[in-house]
C-alpha cells in the first residue's frame, strides 16, 4: 500500500476529474483496489463482476448504471496517472544486475503485443486485416523489476518503432529490441545519449565493413571494404566481429533532412541447428563483450515475452470482451496495475525471505524461490482474501450476508419483461404468428 498511498489516489481522482467531490457513493481508494486486485479473481471480467466485487468488499450500494458511468475517459486518465506515479516510485538503482549486466544502470527490453478486440471496434482499433480489431500494448520492460518502465496503447497497425523514444533515460543503460524496432537513427540517438543497444541485424541491412575486431591466424580472408551480407556464404568461422559503416537520414531540422554516416559493431555467431549465422548490431565494446557474450546477452530479450504471457494468461489481456474503447483502455491499464501490485507484494516477500536467510546463513537467491509467473498465479488464487485484508486496513466494513445476497440477486435490468409475463399478459401480435 506504500506504492499506492490513499492520499495520492484521492488527489489523482480529483485532479483527473474522476471524482468531482468528496462524500459521493464511489470512493477512489475502494474503486482502485477493487479493480487492481479484484481483476485477478478471473479472466475476462465484466463490469457487473467488478461492481459486485466493489460492493461485496467495500459495502455501500451502487447501481449497475452508476458504476458503468465511471468507465469513461476520466477513469483511464486516473488509472494512467496512478500507474505512472507507481512506476516512477519503483524506479531505482538496482544492485540485482550481475554478471554480464553488472556494468549497466539498467537493462531495458522494448517490445509489443496485440490484444484481440470485438470486431465492432475496428474503426478505433484496426487490426492487421479488414476483419480484425486489435489493440497493441507497447512496453519497455526493466529487467531488474520485470515491470514496464514505459508503455503506450495503440491500435494493432501502429508500428513498434514509432513508440520507442530515446532520451537521457537511456544513459548507462542497455536497450534490447527485436527487428521491428530496427532503425539506424534510433541506434545513433541511443549512442548519443550515453546508452547501449543490441538487436538482430535485419536481412536487408548490409553495412560496409571498415575494420575487423578479431584477428585470425594464418592466411585469413580480409573482410575490410566488403559488405556483411555478401561475405556470409564464403566464410567458415565460428564468429564474425567487425565494425560496419551505415548511412541513414537524420530527422528533419529547419525544413531539411541531412544524411549521416556512423559506425557500429556487427557480430555474427554461427548456429549449427539453423546452419547459418545469427547476426547482431550493437555499440557494446569488443574488449568487454566478446561475440559469444553478445549472443548470450540478446537471449535476455525473451524476458519480455514472459511478461506478455503473464499479462495474457494471468491478467486476462489475451482478449477483451467489450465494445467500448474507453473500457478497453481501462482494462489494459487495470491489468498493468494488477501486475505492479502483484510484483510489489512479491518484493515484500523476497525481503522477508532474505532477512530469514541472513539469520540462517542460506545463500540461495531469494528471488529464485518465488518465480514471477508462479507468484502471479498464487496471487490470483488468493486475490479475494488479499482484497478483503486491504479493505479492512482502509477501514471499510463488508456488507452483511443478507445485503450481499440481495445485491447479488437483484436484476439490474428492471424494465426487462420476464418471458412468462410476456407470454401471459402481452398483447398478441398477429404479424408475428
Amino acid at each position: 500500500m506504500k506504492t499506492f498511498p490513499n492520499n495520492r489516489l484521492r488527489e489523482l481522482a480529483r485532479a483527473t476529474g474522476l471524482i468531482q467531490r468528496d462524500g459521493g457513493k464511489l470512493k477512489a481508494d475502494a474503486l482502485f483496489w477493487s479493480l487492481a486486485i479484484g481483476f485477478l479473481s478471473g479472466n475476462y471480467r465484466t463490469l457487473e463482476e467488478f461492481r459486485q466485487e466493489y460492493i461485496e468488499t467495500f459495502g455501500g450500494s451502487l447501481s449497475y448504471s452508476s458504476f458503468h458511468e465511471w468507465f469513461m475517459p476520466a477513469l483511464c486518465e486516473f488509472l494512467r496517472e496512478v500507474l505512472k506515479r507507481a512506476l516512477e516510485d519503483l524506479e531505482h538503482e538496482n544492485d540485482r544486475l550481475q554478471g554480464r549486466f553488472k556494468q549497466f544502470r539498467e537493462v531495458f527490453i522494448a517490445d509489443a503485443t496485440v490484444i484481440t478486440l470485438y470486431q465492432s471496434l475496428f474503426e478505433t482499433f484496426p487490426g492487421y486485416g479488414d476483419d480484425h480489431a486489435g489493440a497493441k500494448l507497447h512496453v519497455v520492460e526493466a529487467i531488474s523489476s520485470g515491470l514496464p518502465a514505459e508503455f503506450s496503447i495503440t491500435d494493432a497497425r501502429t508500428h513498434e518503432f514509432t513508440q520507442l523514444s530515446t532520451g537521457p533515460w537511456v544513459e548507462n543503460a542497455l536497450l534490447l529490441f527485436d527487428q521491428a524496432y530496427f532503425d539506424y537513427r534510433t541506434m545513433d540517438l541511443i549512442d548519443a545519449n550515453g546508452g547501449w543497444f543490441l538487436t538482430r541485424l535485419k536481412p536487408n541491412a548490409n553495412p560496409e565493413i571498415t575494420a575487423e575486431l578479431r584477428k585470425w591466424r594464418g592466411d585469413a580472408i580480409s573482410l575490410e571494404g566488403k559488405q556483411v551480407q555478401d561475405i556470409l556464404d564464403d566464410l567458415h568461422r565460428d564468429v564474425i566481429d567487425v565494425d560496419g559503416e551505415v548511412e541513414f537520414k537524420r530527422r528533419i531540422y529547419n525544413g531539411t533532412r541531412s544524411r549521416a554516416v556512423e559506425t557500429f559493431r556487427v557480430v555474427g555467431v554461427w548456429n549449427d541447428e539453423e546452419d547459418r549465422y545469427h547476426l547482431y548490431i550493437t555499440n557494446l565494446p569488443a574488449e568487454d563483450y566478446r561475440a559469444p557474450d553478445i549472443a548470450k546477452l540478446y537471449q535476455a530479450r525473451w524476458e519480455v515475452e514472459l511478461l506478455f504471457r503473464e499479462l495474457k494468461t494471468t491478467y486476462g489481456l489475451d482478449e477483451i470482451n467489450s465494445g467500448k474503447p474507453e473500457v478497453v483502455e481501462a482494462l489494459i491499464l487495470i491489468g498493468l496495475l494488477s501486475l505492479v501490485v502483484s510484483r510489489t507484494l512479491r518484493e515484500l516477500f523476497i525481503e522477508i525471505i532474505e532477512a530469514q536467510q541472513d539469520e540462517e546463513s542460506d545463500d540461495v537467491e531469494a528471488s529464485s524461490l518465488l518465480p514471477r509467473e508462479r507468484w502471479a498465479r498464487a496471487f490470483g488464487r488468493h486475490s479475494d482474501r488479499i482484497l478483503r485484508r486491504v479493505a479492512e486496513r482502509l477501514g471499510y466494513e463488508p456488507p452483511k450476508l443478507v445485503e450481499s445476497l440481495m445485491n447479488d440477486a437483484l436484476d439490474p435490468n428492471i424494465h426487462r419483461i420476464p418471458l412468462l409475463d410476456e407470454v401471459q399478459y402481452e398483447p398478441f401480435d398477429a404479424d408475428l404468428a
